[in-house]
């Protein structure tokens, strides 16, 4: 994230019912939305679902995994798919393979936030791959540091889980261990790492996730910590772990949930990789004058096929406003104003949206969704209406 961000990780990025196999109904928490048995006839394939739920420990859910497995498999569009378990419980064979493999015990109010995060982190990735595909590998960047590196997992703390950790991790998986938060930060700050796992005291995990999460550069870091106590589930779920590992946690699960986390990592920082360089290369491209149309045509079309089946508006913003208004005085709007325009768009959008100048059309932004186009206007005229071009 380098700017504001009106959506967060906090609101769903596209709406749709609660697609769930076993487990409760619903939960008692404003916004959830409508929740549908995936084995009853309601779920409609037609209609993109906002996530799936798996509770792999209910009977039920295990006896009819493969047919959800294949309704999941039709659908237009790729959805978070959440496998909920108890530390206790033995997994099915072979295991479905979700984007988060966590414990049954997350308050609803997190796995809320878990499901708009995971809408999220799909969308980056699906950025990231167009932009891959039609604008190319951008020439002569390098990653940054904490972009950089094989796939690894980063223990904080030491504490008694090293060696479950060291023998459950894949060996294709680097293990580093940080005696403290501090070493921590700066192991990250130098090479990227697909997950963090907090073995120290619940408070302490909670602080040091806060602190994460602050930081960028790390803020989407998938964070498990190991809890001694399992009365400390919630309130470590609340503080924003992905996952919480306890203390009854066998092997095999341990693993399972170990190599979740890092598939959800992995993805992660690759997009991070692609959208960070090809943020630098756009702006670059503006002074050059910008891309060439066909290009960003291409670029549009590939997006709306990622919009349309979640049923999201493409909003494509021309950013170069008029001359008269009342927050642009015509004296404050000589020179280029291409590149300050697109300064103060790509400080206030997310790394997601496209923030680049076309030929002929001047600076333009790409948002997936109708809300933060207005805003985005309302900030750039404000802050040009106060700055002498």
């Amino acid at each position: 994230m380098h700017g504001p961000d009106w959506e967060g990780d906090s609101a769903l990025v596209w709406q749709g019912p609660i697609w769930r196999m076993g487990g409760p109904k619903g939960a008692s928490m404003p916004g959830w939305p409508d929740d549908v048995d995936l084995g009853s006839s309601t779920a409609n394939a037609n209609r993109i679902p906002a996530a799936v739920l798996l509770h792999l420990d209910d009977p039920a859910a295990r006896f009819g995994l493969a047919m959800a497995l294949a309704d999941i498999g039709r659908l237009r569009a790729e959805v978070p798919i959440i496998a909920l378990t108890r530390s206790g419980s033995s997994l099915p064979d072979p295991l479905p393979r979700a984007h988060a493999l966590v414990d049954a015990s997350i308050p609803s109010d997190a796995l809320f936030r878990m499901i708009c995060s995971l809408q999220r982190a799909i969308l980056r990735t699906e950025e990231a791959r167009l932009r891959r595909m039609v604008f190319g590998r951008v020439p002569r960047f390098g990653a940054a540091p904490h972009h950089s590196g094989g796939s690894g997992l980063l223990v904080i703390g030491l504490g008694s889980r090293f060696m479950d950790l060291f023998d459950a991790r894949a060996r294709n998986v680097t293990l580093v261990g940080a005696l403290t938060a501090d070493m921590g930060e700066t192991y990250l700050s130098q090479r990227a790492f697909d997950a963090v796992i907090l073995d120290t005291p619940a408070d302490d995990a909670a602080d040091i996730i806060e602190r994460l999460r602050r930081d960028a550069r790390f803020a989407r870091v998938p964070v498990l910590v190991i809890a001694e106590q399992d009365k400390d589930l919630d309130a470590l779920f609340r503080a924003g772990a992905n996952d919480v590992l306890g203390s009854e946690l066998g092997k095999r699960q341990l693993a399972a949930r170990l190599a979740s986390a890092i598939r959800l990592g992995r993805r992660r920082r690759l997009a991070d990789r692609v959208l960070a360089e090809s943020r630098v290369w756009l702006l670059q491209e503006a002074g050059r004058g910008g891309l060439p149309v066909d290009k960003y045509d291409r670029y549009l079309a590939g997006c709306r096929a990622l919009c349309t089946p979640r049923g999201l508006v493409l909003s494509e913003l021309h950013l170069m406003p008029k001359i008269e208004t009342p927050l642009l005085p015509s004296a404050a709007l000589s020179g280029d104003m291409t590149g300050a325009i697109l300064s103060v768009a790509d400080a206030t959008s997310r790394e997601e949206d496209l923030v680049c100048a076309v030929r002929g059309l001047g600076p333009v932004a790409v948002l997936k969704g109708e809300q933060g186009g207005p805003l985005l206007q309302r900030r750039i005229a404000a802050i040009l209406g106060q700055t002498t071009l």
